[in-house]
């Protein structure tokens, strides 16, 4: 097995992913600056003291469909088939594993570092702040976002063992 070259592929399609993760979540701060309004720290939530609006609450459900139905799912996929391709053979579970939870830990990293420490908490995009909640401090809380990306990283486990299971599966039936 080429490790490697299992590890580029998972690095690699998690950039692309992550790229792609980075548009839809402007995209849907453009239509619905609220849409990621569970997201943010606690103190701004309650300055904005308002619920997701129900147009916020339309763009999640799009964006997620959307980012996971035609993004992840398919990136995923194409990974897996060009990874076996590359290998010139079957992946089975635990290369299938390992590239998909790579892919997902990528786009973990990518979205901590990236769109929470440098762009919200440092950039902050006049899209990404909303109104009434200028100039608060809790915007920089580095912490609360990377307490937040370890709360989710167990899914990066999940979406390993997924992969492999489904890949192992599939090689098994086909």
């Amino acid at each position: 097995m080429r490790w490697s070259l299992v590890v580029e592929y998972g690095v690699g399609f998690g950039l692309v992913m992550s790229v792609l993760f980075t548009v839809a979540i402007f995209a849907g701060a453009y239509v619905s600056r609220d849409f990621l309004l569970d997201d943010y720290p606690p103190a701004i939530q309650e300055r904005y003291a308002k619920p997701k609006s129900a147009r916020g609450r339309r763009v999640a459900v799009w964006v997620g469909v959307l980012f996971w139905g035609f993004c992840c799912v398919p990136l995923t996929v194409a990974a897996m088939l060009r990874l076996r391709a590359d290998l010139g053979t079957d992946l089975g579970f635990g290369p299938a594993a390992v590239a998909g939870a790579l892919m997902f830990l990528t786009l973990s990293v990518y979205d901590l570092v990236v769109l929470d420490w440098i762009v919200f908490a440092g950039l902050r995009p006049s899209l990404m702040v909303l109104p009434g909640t200028e100039g608060m401090r809790e915007y920089r809380d580095l912490r609360f976002h990377a307490v937040a990306a370890l709360k989710g990283s167990p899914l990066i486990l999940v979406v390993g063992l997924l992969s492999g299971g489904v890949v192992a599966g599939l090689e098994a039936i086909v």
